[in-house]
């Protein structure tokens, strides 16, 4: 009787792990397509001749953000709105990198750690966006232009 009970739970765990596996990767498949459509423009509008990243900015407007190497060979930052009608392109050297940019929001704030630091598009400038918990356990978001650092905005969520 123990060894049914054991495979029935070993079967129901095998099944909602496939389950979630399956749904994680249904919802993730129309965000793929989409990157894989704006890389595809990208190359074609001739902005990135290969690409080496992309991902996915929701702020204000929504824009993909593609990093790779121009003609040139120069590496350059492509942000695309989501309608194609817009693009913005920078060389990666025009900007401030990422570790640039978490120095500047650790002078800032107190960071107890950083969750995530993304490039986005917002009032027309390229951004990074950096989430992080400071030192009272609260989310918190900062906005800086990628072309020097200068502050754009910042909130912090309250945690009840």
């Amino acid at each position: 009787m123990k060894k049914w009970i054991i495979i029935i739970i070993l079967v129901l765990i095998i099944l909602f792990t496939g389950a979630g596996v399956y749904a994680y990767q249904l919802i993730r498949e129309p965000l793929l397509h989409e990157l894989n459509q704006a890389e595809s423009y990208v190359k074609g509008q001739k902005l990135l001749t290969e690409v080496t990243s992309a991902s996915y900015y929701h702020g204000t407007d929504a824009f993909y953000v593609l990093i790779g190497s121009t003609e040139e060979g120069s590496e350059a930052i492509v942000w695309v709105s989501e309608d194609y009608d817009f693009h913005h392109v920078e060389l990666q050297t025009d900007g401030l990198s990422k570790e640039d940019a978490l120095a500047i929001v650790h002078q800032e704030d107190n960071i107890k750690g950083i969750q995530s630091v993304k490039l986005g598009f917002e009032r027309g400038l390229p951004v990074y966006e950096i989430t992080y918990l400071n030192e009272e356990n609260r989310k918190g978001y900062y906005y800086l232009t990628f072309a020097d650092g200068t502050f754009m905005k910042r909130y912090v969520l309250r945690t009840n």
